[in-house]
């Protein structure tokens, strides 16, 4: 049976198709690999007046929203290579390590961070217009020209990724102090990670440790966690992992027996339950209820912090609509509420990632122009700063390049 997130994928595809037609005029094609791989673009003036408008009316805290940028940007740009030198580093001396890398992808394969269809499709396109609208924004307002915005696609035979872009005049845009260079192409990546961070916020989302949600429950508008739990109770918990030399399998544990209580609590009774759970220590006794028996067991000191209690199982919570809410929203509200905070937290998940990975110093993605830029200024020559900036692109992209193969052989 074809799943729903399968049928919106070929709603798209095929839209996507009728509107590159429709536009087929105004379509500029990028042939990567002949017929089966290509860039589309579709130029346009949408948002130009918008941009105009902003640059103009806002000027001034817009640019000291882009030097920060620059500051942020190059923050990240030293973040974001260390983990990528770090993850690198530990598949070589430590085989079977998770990559640090992984493209994210609507379909599940090995190597892939998987987003359902729907929720990836409206994540990349808000991501994609807000990164490049404010990256036209900062240009006009440091009074450099736009030519065109627009939107784009990768075609794999049909268009599949979704993109936007904006057109900055490049010959004006050299001429500018490196200041305003810069802070045009971190604003892109900046207001990514800005907008995630404002979402934290915004949502009463759990960001423990960076930003402990009992801050963000405080500043929530629509506090997606807490209605999130107030939609569901558990069931049990599902067994799908058990650890070798672990007290579970001491016991005698199995992969697919459900939990039903921990020391006579139901795990229907959620806080309760995460509360006990959270509060185990080393060396203590429990009783797991199970579906069709009793196991007490000694808990043994974790792996990772001997200051807590280790079972050694990986579960799943098996979960069903809470009667209240039932009653409340009915079986098709309680659908629409989890695809709302379910976007929210793609969106925020995806925002954080793509805006740093932008960061980057490769090539020609913003963290690569931001690098290139402060490179040729501070040794006082494009061509000295010119072959440094390759030689670091080529070293980054190395190691996206292992990560990645690490990801899809490992």
């Amino acid at each position: 049976m074809v799943s729903v997130q399968t049928w919106i994928a070929i709603v798209f595809i095929i839209v996507m198709s009728l509107l590159l037609y429709r536009y087929r005029k105004k379509v500029r094609v990028q042939h990567i690999l002949g017929p089966f791989l290509y860039f589309v673009m579709i130029r346009t003036t949408w948002g130009l007046s918008a941009m105009d408008w902003l640059g103009t009316k806002l000027r001034r805290p817009l640019k000291w929203f882009g030097y920060v940028s620059v500051v942020v940007g190059f923050a990240g740009m030293l973040l974001i290579t260390y983990q990528l030198i770090k993850s690198t580093v530990e598949l070589f001396i430590s085989p079977g390590m998770a990559p640090g890398i992984q493209p994210v992808l609507p379909f599940e394969a090995k190597g892939v961070f998987f987003v359902p269809f729907a929720y990836w499709i409206i994540s990349i396109f808000i991501i994609a217009v807000i990164h490049e609208f404010a990256h036209g924004v900062l240009a006009r307002a440091h009074k450099i020209r736009v030519k065109s915005s627009g939107f784009a696609f990768l075609g794999i035979l049909v268009p599949i990724i979704p993109a936007a872009f904006v057109e900055p005049d490049e010959k004006h845009i050299v001429k500018r102090k490196a200041w305003h260079q810069m802070s045009v192409f971190a604003a892109g990546p900046v207001a990514n990670i800005f907008m995630a961070i404002a979402m934290v916020f915004a949502f009463g989302i759990d960001a423990s440790p960076f930003i402990p949600y009992s801050v963000t429950q405080n500043t929530a508008i629509v506090d997606i966690t807490e209605l999130g739990t107030s939609l569901i109770t558990f069931q049990s918990l599902s067994i799908n992992r058990i650890e070798p030399g672990s007290p579970a399998e001491a016991a005698g544990l199995l992969p697919g027996e459900e939990i039903v209580d921990i020391n006579g609590v139901s795990v229907s009774d959620r806080e309760a339950t995460l509360e006990t759970i959270s509060s185990l220590e080393p060396g203590s006794t429990i009783t797991l209820g199970l579906s069709d028996r009793f196991v007490n067991l000694k808990l043994a000191e974790h792996p990772e912090n001997p200051e807590i209690g280790y079972i050694g199982i990986g579960f799943k919570p098996e979960t069903q609509y809470d009667p209240s809410a039932v009653a409340k929203y009915g079986n098709f509200g309680i659908a629409a509420l989890f695809f709302f905070i379910s976007i929210i937290i793609w969106i925020f998940i995806l925002s954080l990632g793509i805006g740093l990975f932008n960061l980057v110093p490769l090539g020609p993605i913003d963290g690569g122009r931001m690098l290139k830029l402060a490179l040729e200024k501070f040794t006082g020559s494009i061509p000295v700063g010119t072959r440094i900036w390759k030689g670091i692109s080529i070293a980054i992209l190395g190691m996206i390049i292992v990560n990645l193969i690490a990801g899809f052989i490992g």
